[in-house]
């Protein structure tokens, strides 16, 4: 899952880039918290990635967010101010040229690695290059996507004879050029991801280790040796893990990230019923620990209708879109797909999952908090409430059977191995498939390795339904679209592994439209092109929206600063800290 960013035209990235530095002084300090103490953690798993160039995930991008910095970032404030732009490593939001073609960013005096060392562009250039290593095919796209590549291809600056990435330019130590394949009027929030964070040569010499403790930039770095692993020798797995100060990091050059706590301890906890009851009961740890995750769906009602404990709850819509994708190889007829859309109750789901308070239903998979959002109701979600229409399922599948092309009758669900989770949601899907005459198998795949495994070429003949959700890495289609239903995001040959398109989706019309959307300098029209090829995405039924997110994260009494940031669909560690330092405990 990835995060939401808040956009702006193209038109006003310049002028917005001539003031930032002038009006984004020092970051606020909120009221009630203090600096010191030890903040605690929960999540549901470790970080997998902490280079910058291997993050995907929500959880890996929170956290990396404190250690790595990026040219530019997203403010911490609450509201929809999260999800806009402040200047991070660079001196401003960048400046366009040649039609959106060209970014040039200069970076700030200053900054510096965990090293002493300071941060140039030759380092933002290697990141960049990295990301056309064959170990980034499973992170974000933008970087292969946005940047113009070498003739012959470049692969990465490990291999070939010439490992210098051309559109990628150092014009002194404090400048970088990025030239473009086409204009993109939203560059400037692409460089706000990890994907283009700076790298410093040799940093990484280590890929294993540099993965787990990367050369930090930002106010803390993962304090060596503290990745403990825990669990019996059947089923071991890390469960902590600590970051400490970085001693060269100044907040002088920093706007964003406050640091208040001394030490971030962040604990894997997967048992979210339990979490959720410690934090109710607010006693020891519980009262300085904030969870990533929501509240277990049997607390939801408890948590939100009694007013201490709402008080302490961080919730909003996260952007969030849970879906299920359809795999488009194996369900090869468009009303077999209909069918299955039709007959699924979404309103059931959500009943099980925790009721009204987890979000709204969905029809689209471009969220309401984006300005691409169009509301329709192709389906009938809305007008029947969420219910299913096992009727119009059952003659779609007669349509289909008298062409030749019956519908399956057993379906392959895969989802992660989260019992607490799968356990409400089964029966719902079960019901719902049943009334058509369909069974469904459900398949666990472990936690940790489940996107990574069903973006293999192998998952495509196994899986029929795919367990997915996805949070835009800013408020565009742009962010949705491309990753999660482009062609390219498919593995194409054994032993490859894909980008996020769950739907297994090769479809040229679709990809025609991307590319023209993409190419749309006028940010209002590209986003109805955005909205248009949502719409398409439904009629041809590659994926059943089922819920727009609301997040609903618990944190003790001890702890302040937490809300739902729109850019990561979940409290940003950056703004985190404790009320009373003095009562925490060091790790």
């Amino acid at each position: 899952m990835r995060h939401p960013r808040r956009i702006y035209a193209a038109t006003v990235a310049v002028t917005m880039a001539l003031t930032v530095a002038a009006c984004n002084s020092a970051a606020e300090q909120q009221p009630g918290l203090r600096e010191g103490g030890t903040l605690r953690i929960a999540a549901p798993t470790l970080p997998a990635n902490l280079d910058p160039q291997r993050i995907s995930a929500a959880i890996d991008a929170n956290v990396s967010r404190v250690i790595s910095r990026t040219l530019t970032t997203f403010k911490t404030e609450s509201g929809q101010a999260s999800g806009e732009l402040a200047a991070d490593l660079a001196t401003d939001l960048g400046r366009p040229s040649d039609n959106n073609k060209v970014w040039q960013f200069k970076l700030k005096d200053g900054i510096k690695w965990a090293d002493g060392s300071p941060i140039t562009c030759q380092h933002l250039k290697y990141g960049a290059e990295r990301n056309f290593a064959s170990f980034a095919r499973l992170s974000l796209p933008y970087a292969r996507n946005y940047l113009q590549d070498n003739t012959p291809k470049y692969e990465g600056p490990f291999v070939g004879s010439n490992p210098d990435l051309k559109s990628v330019k150092c014009p002194d130590t404090k400048t970088v050029e990025y030239h473009l394949k086409f204009p993109v009027g939203d560059f400037n929030y692409a460089v706000a991801l990890t994907v283009f964070a700076p790298v410093k040569p040799g940093a990484d010499s280590d890929d294993a280790k540099y993965n787990l403790e990367p050369l930090a930039s930002g106010p803390y770095m993962v304090k060596p040796g503290t990745r403990k692993v825990g669990g019996d020798d059947e089923r071991k797995k890390e469960t902590e893990m600590t970051l400490v100060r970085n001693p060269h990091w100044s907040s002088a050059t920093d706007k964003v990230r406050k640091a208040y706590p001394n030490e971030i301890v962040i604990t894997a906890n997967s048992n979210v019923p339990a979490l959720t009851n410690s934090l109710i009961e607010d006693v020891g740890d519980a009262r300085n620990t904030v969870m990533l995750m929501d509240v277990a769906p049997n607390f939801v009602q408890q948590v939100m209708t009694d007013p201490q404990l709402s008080a302490r709850a961080a919730h909003g819509p996260s952007g969030l879109v849970r879906y299920l994708g359809i795999n488009t190889k194996r369900i090869t007829n468009e009303k077999c797909r209909q069918a299955l859309i039709y007959a699924f109750d979404k309103r059931r789901f959500r009943l099980a999952m925790g009721g009204s308070l987890i979000g709204d239903l969905a029809y689209s998979m471009i969220s309401p908090t984006l300005r691409a959002h169009e509301k329709y109701d192709h389906y009938g979600v809305l007008t029947r409430n969420g219910e299913g229409d096992p009727k119009t399922a059952l003659e779609l599948m007669a349509q289909a059977q008298a062409a030749g092309q019956p519908c399956p009758k057993e379906l392959v669900l895969a989802h992660p191995d989260v019992p607490t989770t799968v356990n409400r949601f089964v029966k719902t899907v079960v019901d719902a498939y049943i009334e058509i005459g369909v069974s469904v198998r459900f398949e666990a795949i472990p936690n940790a390795g489940y996107f990574t495994k069903i973006k293999e070429y192998e998952s495509q003949a196994k899986y029929d339904l795919l367990w997915a959700g996805w949070i835009p890495d800013w408020s565009n289609g742009s962010a949705v679209i491309p990753p999660l239903f482009k062609s390219d995001a498919v593995a194409d040959e054994p032993k490859e592994v894909g980008g996020s398109n769950y739907s297994y989706l090769q479809d040229p019309e679709i990809d025609q439209a991307i590319q023209e959307a993409m190419q749309e300098a006028n940010i209002e029209r590209q986003w109805k092109l955005w909205a248009e090829i949502d719409k398409k995405l439904q009629v041809k039924a590659v994926s059943i929206p089922i819920i727009y997110g609301t997040a609903i994260r618990l944190h003790g009494s001890n702890v302040g600063g937490a809300f739902i940031h729109s850019a990561l669909g979940m409290p940003d560690i950056a703004s985190l800290g404790l009320l009373d330092p003095g009562t925490t405990q060091p790790s």
